[in-house]
């Protein structure tokens, strides 16, 4: 099973949630670092996935 390459913004979201000293581009040069980056990333982007915002926009509550 092929696993979702996670884009830029989310790689940037999980790195800011990491709170890690190391800026994101060297943490991607790490492989067990990236790995850890990407998945967090693809966590992120799942919830993001759900989030429907025309149904924000519309400030309906069901």
């Amino acid at each position: 099973m092929n696993r979702i390459a996670p884009d830029r913004a989310a790689l940037e979201v999980a790195h800011s949630w990491l709170r890690t000293p190391s800026p994101l581009d060297e943490m991607l040069k790490t492989p067990a670092l990236k790995i850890v980056l990407e998945a967090v990333a693809r966590r992120h982007m799942q919830r993001r996935s759900r989030v429907d915002v025309k149904k924000l926009q519309a400030n309906d509550k069901e």
